[in-house]
């Protein structure tokens, strides 16, 4: 008698990238640059669904040119588009985002941070950052 196994294949596990994330995959010179980038490379090759939000892009696309230039964000830029989905910050979203802010009366978050947090409960995910603010409002934070 022959016993098989059936491998389990993984679920997708959803990962909401934030700007901290994205600025430490493209800066060298960042301090989280190498552990950004390996975690990056080890949730594409394992077919994670990848998320970020049209805010965070806004606000990553402003850092990465002031601070490093058009050429590396335009880099970023192109290979992300391949590997990352854009959930588009919708009104009703942006209303959630502001209310989340106004009643922490502007204290210690962004409103990007507010959408950010909002759209990985709204998408169940776990977010890629570095910044412990995201881990304060209760959500999974990679890298752990």
């Amino acid at each position: 008698m022959t016993i098989t196994f059936q491998r389990k294949i993984p679920v997708p596990t959803k990962v909401l990238i934030d700007t901290s994330a994205f600025y430490a995959i493209i800066a060298v010179s960042d301090e989280f640059h190498s552990k950004a980038r390996e975690l990056y490379e080890r949730l594409i090759d394992r077919d994670n669904e990848l998320y970020t939000t049209s805010y965070v892009l806004v606000e990553t696309a402003a850092l990465v040119h002031h601070r490093l230039g058009f050429q590396p964000l335009k880099t970023l830029m192109e290979s992300i588009e391949r590997t990352v989905r854009t959930y588009w910050v919708s009104s009703d979203l942006h209303k959630e985002a502001w209310k989340m802010m106004v009643a922490r009366d502007g204290a210690r978050l962004t409103f990007v941070d507010c959408s950010t947090i909002v759209t990985a409960k709204k998408l169940n995910a776990s977010v890629f950052a570095f910044d412990e603010d995201f881990e304060l409002e209760g959500l999974t934070v990679l890298p752990r």
